[in-house]
């Protein structure tokens, strides 16, 4: 029996509550570290630099499938795309297997402008986590990667 499942139900559910705020701070604060990081050094919101770096890894998806990869809203997914593709970084095709939506891609000054900043986001990707031990680590993309898993389940 694990120490959670043996503690009364409302003892249960504060910790859970405590869990998920927990996760929204560490999450906010994160977000604020690099919208500092990226606004003042590149001029980019961390919605344009989501969308770089998943078209960077990913070519090809749609706004639809970039706002469901990272659960965010669909304006500031959207804002981000007009405002890449108006700056030349992001190209739309039509997308042929469903005429209503386009497939995007980088173009090369996207590829530079991600290749620019690729560097500072991985440092501070490790300055993030350099307090966790390798198992720490581990240990928490799982319990990350379960939870992202268990909340898809409870949509609805």
């Amino acid at each position: 029996m694990t120490y959670a499942s043996s503690l009364a139900p409302t003892e249960q559910e504060h910790m859970a509550d405590d869990l998920l705020s927990d996760v929204h701070v560490l999450a906010n604060l994160i977000g604020r570290a690099f919208s500092g990081q990226l606004d003042g050094t590149f001029g980019m919101s961390v919605p344009e630099w989501r969308v770089l770096l998943t078209l960077a890894r990913h070519p090809g998806l749609t706004a639809a499938e970039i706002t469901n990869r990272w659960a965010m809203d669909k304006m500031a997914i959207s804002r981000a795309i007009q405002r890449l593709e108006s700056d030349g970084h992001i190209s739309r095709d039509r997308n042929p297997s469903d005429r209503r939506s386009y497939k995007l891609g980088l173009t090369a000054s996207g590829h530079a402008l991600h290749q620019k900043i690729l560097p500072a986001a991985n440092k501070r990707d490790r300055e993030f986590v350099s307090c966790l031990t390798r198992e720490e680590l581990a240990g928490l993309r799982g319990s990350l990667e379960k939870l992202i898993a268990h909340a898809g389940d409870l949509r609805g």
